[in-house]
């Protein structure tokens, strides 16, 4: 995420619109001279890097796209300490030496490198060779400029998308990996299907400057979407974003072919729980069949994308829906309890993130919501089942 003073630099307002800066081929000359130096000092400190950029590069780069591209870099960038012995160790053992036998230095020095039997100067050396502005740079030889360039405007629409009080994506194609990875980041998104263009998918996704708490986690949280955005062939990506905190939300709008274009497959997060609770109910549950991504279930014109299908084994009549929430507002929640009731969808479960509160109030009392930390008991699961086969009605949810 750039820092907020680094995108108000890199972005200007046209009326009530964000127009950013965005990097092009026009910037390739500046960027293959950056990359050079970058390679140049490949072994050699961060630090030292940095003083040679604070002097200019051969072609003339822009200030601000030059701060953002070095950002880009230094991710890329492979780091690691090189010292005789760990720095922890080196300095833990200075430390213990330092109480018990105080100074002169020189004796406490010389004691502590006798001790891992290497010189005075390479245990200095060692001390802070794990600080970001002393570890060694490498960075991997197959990096372009065309690389710098759409990685330094993911970052722009990144941090305008972490800024954002609410966010509007239309998007045909890969729709389903789009929902997933919101769903795996816990985002509190709305999914439905668009009027146009045809058979395409709209997400509603409360941006995090619209939230009371979690709001700089989720605005990271968010802003991973847009990885997995770019890969996409057809959107459109409409945000109302707050360049500075307590300003009046301005327009931002990105759509397919544009500059975000990304022909890397975005990898996926997040699924460790869903891994787990796999794990866990095949375990307790084995006269269960355990579903994962089922085929979305239609209320009107929402979708719904459960995490599980749960089907028992003996009787394919009795199942169940698991959505796993992540982040959410008591306001959420009873929204989509009320268009579960609306479309008689009465066996779905929502699994509740306890942590990932993000307003006041507490959940709806409600058999369909399970609150949890960190992991879905299943026996829990069961219990919401079992309790529930005479009250609730037997229609199944409509795909």
């Amino acid at each position: 995420m750039l820092p907020q003073k680094l995108l108000r630099a890199s972005v200007h307002l046209e009326g009530e619109r964000i127009v950013p800066h965005y990097f092009t081929a026009r910037d390739e000359p500046w960027l293959r001279a950056l990359v050079d130096e970058y390679r140049r000092f490949s072994g050699k400190k961060r630090a030292e890097l940095y003083e040679r950029l604070r002097e200019p590069l051969p072609a003339r780069a822009p200030k601000i796209k030059l701060r953002i591209a070095m950002r880009v870099l230094d991710a890329l960038c492979l780091d690691r300490p090189i010292a005789a012995i760990p720095p922890k160790e080196a300095r833990a053992a200075l430390f213990r030496t330092a109480v018990n036998d105080p100074p002169p230095r020189d004796a406490v020095l010389g004691s502590v490198a006798a001790s891992f039997a290497v010189s005075a100067v390479e245990l200095e050396r060692a001390l802070f060779a794990d600080l970001r502005s002393e570890r060694r740079i490498e960075l991997p030889t197959e990096i372009a400029p065309t690389r710098i360039v759409s990685d330094a405007n993911l970052a722009i629409v990144s941090a305008l998308v972490g800024r954002a009080t609410n966010v509007r994506i239309v998007v045909r194609g890969s729709a389903r990996a789009l929902v997933r990875q919101a769903r795996v980041m816990g985002l509190i998104c709305r999914v439905s299907r668009a009027v146009e263009p045809a058979d395409s998918v709209t997400l509603e996704v409360s941006g995090p400057f619209a939230l009371f708490r979690h709001s700089e986690i989720y605005g990271r949280a968010l802003a991973s979407l847009v990885s997995q955005l770019a890969h996409c062939a057809d959107f459109e990506l409409t945000a109302a974003c707050a360049l500075d905190r307590g300003a009046r939300p301005s327009s931002f709008v990105v759509g397919s072919g544009g500059p975000i274009a990304s022909a890397r497959e975005p990898a996926l997060h997040g699924t460790t729980l869903f891994d787990r609770f796999e794990r866990d109910f095949a375990r307790a549950a084995p006269d269960w069949h355990v579903l994962r991504d089922p085929p979305a279930i239609a209320a009107g014109k929402t979708l719904i994308f459960p995490d599980f299908e749960l089907v028992h084994r003996h009787d394919s009549n009795r199942r169940w829906w698991l959505e796993f929430v992540g982040f959410w507002t008591p306001k959420y929640l009873r929204e989509k309890l009320t268009a579960l009731d609306a479309f008689e969808i009465d066996h779905l479960l929502l699994c509740v993130d306890h942590n990932r509160h993000c307003a006041e109030g507490d959940p709806p009392a409600d058999a369909r919501v399970i609150q949890h930390k960190k992991k879905i008991d299943p026996r829990a699961v069961l219990a919401v089942i079992d309790r529930s086969l005479p009250a609730l009605r037997q229609a199944s949810p409509k795909r």
